[in-house]
């Protein structure tokens, strides 16, 4: 897709001309420039703190700064490798040499515009560069500590050796070894850990390791040495590694044991969350259905619960991504010492952990989760000299012979959870199904009768949204909605029949239908000579359809769809729990000429960790971000700071959901590509937005 190229310039001058030619300079070469000019340095203070320019343009002979001083307000107040060009203009000529003496990475000057708009993008890039070596470098720093912490958790005895020397040993390795610190090994060969009959064989193992080109053994079986001198047999297995940027050998020895105590072992861990060491989610669904069964039959009563923490994303922000690990597997513990001993508890996902509670009823299942909040709340975990503490909301779901079914009971426990935490920290809500009240499956199927009759007779519409460009673009762009008329011809909304689909697996041919509708509505556009782009949101079942994109690619060429005109949506939430599957259809959709956003971004944990696997070329904010956004900070600084990390991304981005004018120019100034909303347009069933009127 071809992607607007964005520059954003600072530019110090006493006039708007400059400033002009800037703009239409960068246009020619291919970007589109975002300009702030300041005249002083108070004004460029002010600027900093609102955002961090790609490069500075200094126009030499400014008289209420001075370009020493506009390097030193860029020092103090903003990122020091900010590249600065100073600019000569007519009267006002400065040497090559004094200017890069004054801090200025180049001379340059506006009647030489050719030259400029090489350093610029030269500097440009330059930095942009740099910007992403230093977020390398903190995601590597973050990355080894997350490793040695799962290091230290292993169960295996890991050690890492440079030049035959101990330089870090896990917790097994010196249980393993008879040792108390990591510290009594460091600097002792791993030579006195090898049994008196094998240390020649290790010795040239040691050797031949050091060498260029000699292939060594990846596993030795040997005899080894524990520190009172007792040996045992045990198994070494090396790797290459390294260790503070050193190369290093990583030995994992595991002991000979029993195979039936080995298979129980990995049994166990099949079964076990690698945060928490808990349940994980797989072994709670399976024994829920078990524990179903077996209520059905009458054999006991029992209750699923679902918690939810409330304060862990802030918990995350604030403490990182190791301590928020370390977080939920030390309340882990907290848990499990309320719980019943035939009880299981899991760790679901994220946030979130799941319970069978065996032997409970209505009644009983109170004070049970009671027990399970104060858990919660009266823990204080000190985590890298933080204090961290949170709440959490619990939805219920009872069980007996009554229950209808497994995936029932779930969606029984996932509504309570979600009115506990719309009603507040700390609620509890059992869920009790009313009187004569449908099952979801009994609710489900009246609704795929009424969606095979919409589609039979052609009962759904389109509608559509403007998504608008906040810098005077002014193709014409829309997010495509379906409505589904009822039988007397009324407006139905997504929300009263889209969940059904997707769980039943009729979103599959909603989703037909509304691409092959778009499609040809795109291409009526275009030949009304209309630059059209059509935004289309796709259910989760779409992302496993096989035959998706073959179907698509065959109708892009029926159509002659111009390229580039048809952006499909996923939410992020879907994206991360189909990941393969969104990634595939990313880079399929790449091949096909086509746009990939993903909506709802934001929310999740770590976010642009997705576009690491997932090339989008929008980003859709979360919608949350525009509730009050002219004066809630908060949501300012969030959407701040994804849109920074966009624009150095290079990728664009959509606010959804935009309230008021207010808002507007928030937006504007943060450098949001796209704005969208009801404050705007509300979805029409017609193509009729004026989209001049917001290009000035």
């Amino acid at each position: 897709m071809n992607k607007e190229k964005k520059v954003l310039i600072f530019i110090i001058d006493d006039s708007f001309n400059n400033e002009e030619n800037i703009v239409k300079l960068m246009r020619s070469a291919g970007y589109a420039a975002h300009t702030t000019r300041v005249e002083d340095d108070e004004d460029l203070n002010k600027a900093l703190q609102k955002k961090t320019p790609d490069i500075l343009l200094y126009s030499n002979g400014m008289e209420l700064i001075s370009l020493q001083k506009t390097i030193q307000c860029i020092t103090e107040s903003a990122d020091p490798g900010i590249p600065v060009i100073a600019v000569n203009r007519p009267g006002h000529e400065l040497d090559v040499v004094k200017a890069m003496k004054a801090g200025a990475k180049d001379l340059s000057a506006y009647n030489n515009p050719a030259h400029l708009g090489m350093v610029i993008l030269r500097e440009a890039k330059a930095f942009s560069f740099l910007k992403q070596a230093r977020l390398m470098e903190s995601s590597i720093i973050e990355s080894e500590k997350r490793c040695e912490a799962l290091l230290d958790s292993s169960r295996d005895a890991i050690a890492y050796i440079h030049e035959g020397m101990h330089v870090y040993s896990n917790r097994s390795y010196l249980e393993l070894f008879g040792f108390d610190q990591s510290e009594d090994l460091e600097g002792m060969p791993i030579l006195d850990m090898i049994g008196i009959d094998d240390r020649d064989e290790f010795k040239s193992f040691l050797r031949d390791s050091n060498k260029t080109g000699t292939k060594t053994p990846d596993k030795m079986e040997l005899n080894l040495s524990n520190s009172n001198g007792t040996e045992f047999s045990g198994a070494m297995e090396f790797s290459s590694a390294s260790i503070d940027g050193e190369p290093c050998i990583q030995v994992i020895i595991r002991t000979q044991s029993d195979n039936k105590e080995l298979e129980k072992q990995l049994a166990l861990l099949s079964q076990t969350d690698s945060v928490t060491g808990l349940y994980n989610r797989q072994f709670f669904m399976d024994s829920m259905q078990s524990t179903v069964a077996k209520a059905i039959d009458g054999k006991f009563t029992a209750a699923i619960l679902l918690i939810h923490l409330d304060s862990f994303q802030d918990i995350k922000q604030s403490a990182g991504v190791v301590a928020a690990d370390q977080f939920l597997n030390e309340i882990s513990r907290q848990f499990e010492g309320v719980v019943g001993s035939k009880d299981i508890l899991s760790h679901f996902e994220g946030n979130t952990f799941s319970i069978i509670a065996m032997n409970q009823t209505a009644i009983s299942i109170e004070a049970y989760a009671k027990n399970i909040n104060k858990a919660a709340q009266n823990y204080i975990a000190n985590i890298n000299d933080q204090s961290l503490n949170t709440t959490c909301t619990i939805g219920i779901s009872l069980v007996d012979k009554n229950t209808p079914d497994t995936g029932e009971v779930l969606l029984r426990a996932e509504r309570a959870v979600k009115d506990a935490g719309a009603k507040g920290p700390t609620s509890i809500i059992v869920y009790q199904p009313k009187e004569g009240e449908l099952t979801q499956k009994e609710i489900d199927a009246q609704v795929v009768n009424n969606l095979k009759d919409a589609l039979k007779n052609n009962r759904f519409i389109l509608y559509y949204q403007p998504v608008i460009s906040l810098h005077g673009d002014t193709d014409e762009r829309y997010e495509v909605f379906v409505r589904m008329l009822g039988k007397n011809k009324e407006i139905i909304m997504p929300n009263d029949f889209l969940p059904a689909a997707e769980r039943t697996g009729m979103s599959l041919a909603i989703d037909r239908w509304v691409l092959l509708n778009t499609i040809i509505t795109l291409t009526q556009c275009w030949k009304d000579g209309k630059r059209t782009l059509f935004f289309v949101k796709l259910a989760a079942n779409s992302l496993k359809d096989a035959n998706l994109m073959t179907w698509l690619k065959d109708q892009l060429k029926k159509f002659n769809v111009p390229k580039n005109s048809l952006i499909f949506e996923v939410k992020e939430s879907v994206a991360v729990t189909s990941l393969k599957y969104t990634a595939e259809l990313a880079k399929s959709l790449q091949e096909l000429n086509c746009g990939f956003a993903l909506d709802d971004f934001g929310k999740g944990n770590n976010p642009f960790e997705l576009l690491k696997h997932i090339p989008a070329d929008y980003l859709k904010l979360e919608r949350s971000f525009m509730e009050e956004l002219s004066s809630s900070t908060e949501n300012q600084e969030a959407v701040k700071a994804i849109t920074d990390k966009a624009i150095e991304l290079n990728k664009l981005t959509i606010a959804q959901c935009v309230q008021d004018a207010t808002s507007l120019s928030v937006l504007w100034g943060m450098g949001i590509n796209f704005i969208q909303g009801n404050f705007l347009q509300e979805p029409l069933p017609d193509l009729n937005y004026d989209f001049t009127s917001m290009a000035g």
